[in-house]
């Protein structure tokens, strides 16, 4: 597993966002629970996981937002892993992704869940 640069401080135009609540994510393909979003933007997400997450893929993920008195709601994601490494607490891993190929109805639902979860 290859370190970049772990916080990913040096290359970020945009401020990241840390959530009061870690969200679940999943892979869309097999369905396994990934890990947790720890921090958040219209352009990346950190992800705290218990196994290491392969670097340069490309994954369809979907995170599990909860809603108070409504419904789940599901935000699809298209996401590159680009940066991997030990978690501030050595038995997990954070992994750093780029969002890309984003819609606009996804694009809304990650403002949302940004203005509703970020603290």
């Amino acid at each position: 597993m290859s370190v970049a640069d772990p916080s990913g401080a040096n290359k970020r135009r945009l401020k990241r966002w840390y959530l009061v609540m870690y969200l679940r994510v999943f892979d869309e393909d097999t369905g396994e629970l990934l890990g947790h979003i720890v921090d958040i933007n219209k352009e990346g997400i950190r992800l705290v996981s218990d196994k290491p997450i392969p670097l340069n893929q490309t994954f369809r993920l979907w995170v599990d937002v909860p809603k108070e008195n409504a419904p789940r709601q599901r935000i699809h994601l298209k996401v590159e892993s680009l940066w991997s490494g030990r978690d501030i607490n050595p038995d997990f891993y954070a992994t750093g992704f780029r969002i890309y190929n984003i819609g606009t109805q996804e694009l809304l639902q990650l403002q949302l869940l940004i203005e509703e979860f970020k603290f």
